[in-house]
């Protein structure tokens, strides 16, 4: 008799855990799932831009400049000072900072979503109108998901809470929209160049077998485009910009490194790069009248401190 009260009571036990891991989960999903939806039903007066068709006048300078201004340069401050507090909590022991630090942050993604859903894009480039909103998507989750770290950092120290941050879902799917932001942002300049000379693309898709000899036939656009998706792909989430490894693949093919190495693709210059590290901010100027003095450009400020 206590043998089946002992195993009734195990079965009720084991059912109300399960159950316990079901609520948990979809509690958690439901709260993924809510803070997108939540980005979407905040910003209103963007329209669907999948029923926007491109035309002439669409991906003009003026549309890219605006877009530069009015998101992707907040949008950047934002992810540097995230990556800067990043790096400072790698080192950090001191908890109370590291809470401080986080709210700070949080504050940060806040404020940043307020000022760029303030403004609009044109709807005549969908690509930009997608992008704006991708990043609001990105700074929601990035605000939402350093709150629910708040909420558990009880008293762990700074490379606890880098760990923590880097696998919560709401941090890696604010990552995630933040990349994509960015590739559309650059296949929106590819669009551009496009407009300008017939002989470009106006869309392309980086394929890891990409050669050496393949990459050198590409147009600056082509190849910035190139490199956000690599950067989407390998979730390489980086104070740098596209147009910094572009010039640094351009420096190490022309430099004959690539060919001392045996590096005959692309991707393999790639992993050689991020590897070691050797990609910093400000590679493209560094590099721009070197090799892209003949290339058409936006007058955006990215590409060059005299714009």
């Amino acid at each position: 008799m206590k043998r089946k009260k002992s195993s009734r009571f195990e079965i009720w036990f084991s059912l109300g855990f399960l159950f316990t891991l079901v609520v948990a989960f979809g509690t958690f999903f439901l709260g993924l799932n809510m803070g997108i939806t939540r980005t979407e039903a905040k910003y209103l007066n963007f329209k669907a831009s999948v029923l926007q068709m491109e035309t002439d006048a669409s991906y003009s300078q003026q549309d890219l400049v605006t877009f530069y201004y009015v998101a992707f340069e907040p949008y950047q401050q934002f992810k540097e000072e995230f990556l800067e507090l990043n790096d400072w909590l790698k080192r950090s022991d001191n908890s109370l900072s590291a809470a401080k630090a986080l709210k700070d942050a949080q504050a940060s993604a806040k404020a940043q979503y307020e000022l760029i859903a303030s403004y609009s894009v044109s709807d005549a480039s969908p690509l930009l109108e997608q992008a704006q909103s991708d990043i609001l998507k990105s700074l929601k989750l990035f605000e939402e998901g350093i709150g629910r770290n708040l909420s558990f950092i009880g008293g762990e120290t700074g490379p606890k809470l880098v760990s923590k941050l880097s696998q919560d879902e709401f941090t890696v799917n604010a990552i995630d929209y933040g990349l994509k932001a960015q590739s559309k942002f650059y296949a929106s300049i590819m669009k551009w160049n496009a407009k300008s000379d017939k002989s470009i693309p106006d869309s392309y898709s980086f394929r890891n077998d990409t050669t050496v000899a393949q990459w050198q036939a590409f147009t600056l656009s082509q190849k910035n485009k190139a490199v956000t998706d690599i950067m989407l792909n390998g979730k390489l989430y980086v104070s740098y910009l596209p147009q910094d490894m572009t010039a640094k693949i351009d420096q190490m093919i022309n430099s004959g490194k690539a060919s001392a190495l045996k590096l005959n693709s692309v991707a393999s210059i790639v992993k050689i790069l991020t590897e070691t590290e050797a990609v910093q901010s400000k590679e493209f100027i560094k590099w721009r009248s070197t090799y892209y003095a003949s290339e058409l450009l936006p007058l955006l400020p990215f590409f060059g401190e005299d714009y």
